[in-house]
């Protein structure tokens, strides 16, 4: 197999108001920008991380979402969909992003299965390595303070082994030091598998691919979930983070949207 550098968003949904088309264009453009000038072989990688009420990677592999310019072509696997337009390629992964009762988020990556929202950390991330799920914690605003800040040193403390990651994410502004939760974790052999985190709104879409990891991967095109999984799960695997991080001005409007969307009328 050959040796190639991944370029990989760590974080990625599909939203309704969304043109999925134009979604791979945005990610195919942003993620180029990351390849490395001496990056030789490359290939790019989404890592979707799809919420309880949202099927678009099964409706993909369905073929009943139709595109325009992309072509989707199943692989080897069940959890990886070739996206292709003439000789551009992205490897898009199966993902689910489990919502737990503290108020915190679990991504599982590399999995077609359903899981069950509102329960614990703790029996969320059970779950996830009993599976033997990459398990990803990601960071959002507001979410890593007080109590739940407590609580994710003690998870950094005690989810020690190679698929445990936090995930820093696109909508982190760029005022916003890196948390302090990243560094602890690395200090622990935690490592960061950052992504972007698009949000619902039409505007977010441009957001995809521009905040990522680069890693070395043996890269086999009918497995290019495994191929990825595979470099993840050793410890000793170096992760390139990227970033081009939120705006200020975005990040205000991206957080009020979002709170009149939490409490307007169903």
């Amino acid at each position: 197999m050959p040796r190639v550098t991944a370029i990989v968003d760590g974080h990625v949904h599909i939203h309704a108001c969304y043109d999925i088309d134009e979604l791979f264009d945005y990610a195919w453009q942003n993620l180029n920008r990351a390849v490395p000038a001496a990056a030789g072989a490359h290939e790019f990688y989404l890592l979707m991380t799809e919420t309880a009420g949202d099927h678009y990677f099964r409706a993909l592999q369905a073929g009943t979402t139709r595109l325009k310019r992309w072509t989707v072509s199943p692989t080897g696997e069940e959890i990886s969909l070739a996206v292709t337009q003439g000789e551009r390629r992205i490897n898009l992964i199966a993902g689910r992003q489990v919502a737990c009762k503290e108020g915190l988020e679990v991504l599982f990556l590399g999995t077609t299965g359903q899981f069950t929202d509102r329960r614990p950390i703790n029996e969320v991330l059970a779950e996830g390595a009993a599976l033997g799920l990459p398990r990803v914690i990601p960071w959002g605003a507001g979410k890593w303070f007080f109590g739940r800040a407590r609580l994710l040193s003690e998870l950094l403390r005690r989810e020690r082994d190679s698929f445990f990651f936090l995930g820093d994410e696109g909508g982190r502004p760029g005022f916003w030091p890196y948390p302090r939760h990243f560094r602890e974790g690395s200090a622990l052999g935690v490592r960061d598998l950052p992504g972007t985190d698009p949000l619902p709104f039409p505007h977010d879409i441009d957001k995809v691919g521009k905040v990522g990891f680069r890693v070395a991967i043996d890269y086999d095109a009918a497995a290019p979930g495994r191929s990825l999984l595979k470099a993840l799960q050793a410890r000793t695997t170096s992760l390139e983070r990227f970033a081009r991080l939120e705006p200020l001005v975005r990040f205000v409007r991206n957080q009020v949207a979002m709170q009149l969307r939490k409490h307007r009328p169903a």
